[in-house]
C-alpha cells in the first residue's frame, strides 16, 4: 500500500445472468435504462457478498460504500426475453472509494441461463474471451468508503482491501456459441 492508497487491484470478475421481462421494458419496447442501473447495484452487492462481505458486516463494521457517480455507455438495445451476462470487477481501489467496472453481454436465445451462471460467476478478467458483438454495454460507478456515523469518507479496511484482491480466479469458461 502505498501513501496514495491502494492501486491496481487484481479483482475477478464476478456475473450473473438476468433476463429481459416485461417489467424492464419502457414506453418502446425495450431495457429501461434504470434496470441497468439496479442490475449493476444488484450483481455489485452480490459480489461483496459472497466474498463475505454483506450489509450487517459494513454496518458492524461502520462503514458502508455510497454511490457517487454511475457512467453507462450502450452499444445496443435490449429486448424482452433477451439474456444477459452482467459483469463486474474492481478496477481500482483508493484510498476512501474504488472504481467498480461492468459488463453487459448478451448471450444466445437458447442458452441455459443457470449453466452460464454456475460456470461464470467468477472469471479471471484476463482471460475471458468474448466476441465485440456480444457487449450491450458497459458501465462504471465510482464508490465511495463513508463512515456509518458521519458520512464522512473514511480508509478502506485493509481486509477489504484483501478480500477484493484475492476473488477466486478461475478459468474462463463460456458458451461456445456466442
Amino acid at each position: 500500500m502505498n501513501e496514495q492508497g491502494y492501486r491496481g487491484v487484481a479483482s475477478s470478475v464476478f456475473g450473473r445472468c438476468v433476463e429481459v421481462t416485461d417489467e424492464n421494458l419502457d414506453v418502446w419496447n425495450h431495457t429501461n435504462n434504470v434496470c441497468y442501473v439496479q442490475w449493476m447495484q444488484d450483481v455489485a452487492v452480490e459480489h461483496s457478498v459472497v466474498l463475505g462481505w454483506d450489509s450487517r458486516r459494513y454496518l458492524d463494521s461502520g462503514a458502508i460504500w455510497v454511490v457517487r457517480s454511475h457512467k453507462i455507455d450502450y452499444r445496443k438495445s435490449t429486448y424482452k426475453g433477451d439474456k444477459l451476462l452482467v459483469q463486474t470487477w474492481i478496477a481500482e481501489m483508493k484510498r476512501a472509494s474504488c472504481v467498480r467496472r461492468y459488463r453487459f453481454l448478451e448471450l444466445p436465445k437458447d442458452c441455459n441461463v443457470q449453466t452460464v451462471e454456475e460456470e461464470c460467476r467468477f472469471v479471471s478478467y484476463e482471460s475471458f474471451v468474448f466476441p465485440q458483438t456480444a457487449i450491450v454495454a458497459t458501465a462504471e460507478t465510482i464508490w465511495a468508503f463513508v463512515s456509518t456515523h458521519n458520512f464522512h469518507p473514511v480508509r478502506v479496511f485493509p481486509e477489504l482491501n484483501e478480500v477484493f484482491r484475492q476473488s477466486p480466479n478461475l478459468e474462463a469458461r463460456f458458451p461456445g456459441s456466442i
